[in-house]
């Protein structure tokens, strides 16, 4: 009871959650609990709470409370009425009026069991999107940071730039990175979580990117900012993905929240596997095929072109990784290891030079 009665008190402290006539009743049942003694006024304030929830939940009543401008301390008072359920309360009353127990062994029941609110622990940052619709955390190991990724300066500036401004709550474009293989695309997106320790990232692999509009319901309440990482995606002109894709970066009512963006990297400038016969076409409206090819990408406010490096951006990207990582060897065969590295390959990529760099860090001979 003490206990109840410190939690009641502590709820003067809410100032931002969102208002709602069940969650004041709520608390408004808590303090008749603790303080009144006249066993009417408590079973009018009990069933006044649950005639007011209708079919809105309690799960969902509480997951209200939370706003992403609400303090550490709110979210913490929120989630902590959660914990209180019918059995406590009912408990409670029971031990309060020793006479009537069988009357309250009826009072209507409610269900907070399932608070969603506490599905996001402070020290989960990253996700992924499973098809049950749920967010699975999973242990992050990327230890990148932008400082260890050689080259593509200007990529890097706008990346972080359009995450920085998410964070401060500026309205932000969705970012495509696109390329050639190996040229860092997907360790620039994973490395923004080194250098922005507030970031959270929920990975959604390409056949449930479908389900985007039930992950939008998942984080919209959540007082987190998210990154929405699409990785390595791309579509043929008949999945149907490409349209709710299309849909939900642009033009439909199910749009992306405030507090997500979505960033996704891709070998393909447009997104969609193109043949001769897309270009080349035998449709009297060719224009239109065309245009339906590169629409996609056009949606993404942000498009990021990772090239594969010169011959000499390659050599000056070993050259400094072995730098970094102290490795001293003579130049001139740093570099002679490298080209036949990358000619064993047959690429020249930053993927390739750190390959090289591992190597010679395991006292690998090449």
């Amino acid at each position: 009871m003490d206990e109840l009665k410190k939690l009641y008190l502590r709820t003067y402290f809410l100032i931002n959650y969102k208002k709602s006539i069940q969650l004041e009743n709520f608390i408004c049942l808590i303090k008749t609990i603790t303080d009144n003694k006249d066993i009417e006024q408590n079973i009018e304030k009990f069933c006044l709470f649950v005639k007011s929830l209708n079919k809105k939940d309690f799960t969902t009543i509480l997951k209200d409370g939370l706003l992403a401008d609400s303090t550490d301390n709110e979210k913490k008072i929120i989630q902590e009425l959660s914990t209180i359920k019918y059995e406590n309360l009912k408990s409670i009353l029971i031990e309060k009026f020793k006479n009537y127990e069988d009357l309250f062994q009826n009072l209507p029941y409610f269900d907070n069991s399932g608070f969603k609110g506490q599905e996001i622990k402070d020290n989960n940052r990253t996700f992924v999107f499973d098809s049950n619709y749920d967010l699975i955390p999973v242990d992050f190991f990327e230890t990148t940071k932008f400082k260890d990724l050689k080259g593509y300066e200007e990529q890097k500036r706008i990346l972080l730039k359009n995450t920085n401004s998410f964070l401060n709550g500026l309205k932000v474009n969705n970012v495509l990175l696109y390329g050639d293989a190996g040229c860092g695309k997907s360790t620039s997106v994973r490395a923004l979580l080194n250098e922005f320790k507030e970031l959270r990232m929920v990975q959604v692999f390409k056949d449930n990117l479908i389900n985007l509009d039930k992950l939008f319901k998942k984080l919209k309440d959540l007082p987190y900012k998210f990154i929405i990482f699409a990785d390595d995606i791309s579509f043929c002109e008949t999945d149907r993905t490409l349209s709710t894709m299309k849909a939900v970066l642009e033009g439909s009512l199910i749009q992306c929240p405030k507090n997500a963006v979505i960033y996704a990297t891709s070998n393909r400038r447009h997104l969609i596997k193109e043949s001769f016969q897309s270009r080349l076409g035998d449709e009297v409206h060719l224009n239109d095929t065309l245009n339906e090819i590169s629409s996609l990408s056009e949606r993404f406010g942000i498009n990021l072109l990772f090239q594969k490096p010169t011959n000499d951006e390659f050599c000056d990207i070993v050259i400094k990784l072995a730098y970094d990582n102290n490795i001293t060897i003579d130049k001139k065969e740093l570099i002679e290891k490298a080209q036949r590295l990358a000619l064993s390959k047959g690429s020249r990529s930053p993927r390739i030079a750190r390959q090289l760099i591992d190597n010679l860090l395991a006292n690998i001979e090449l």
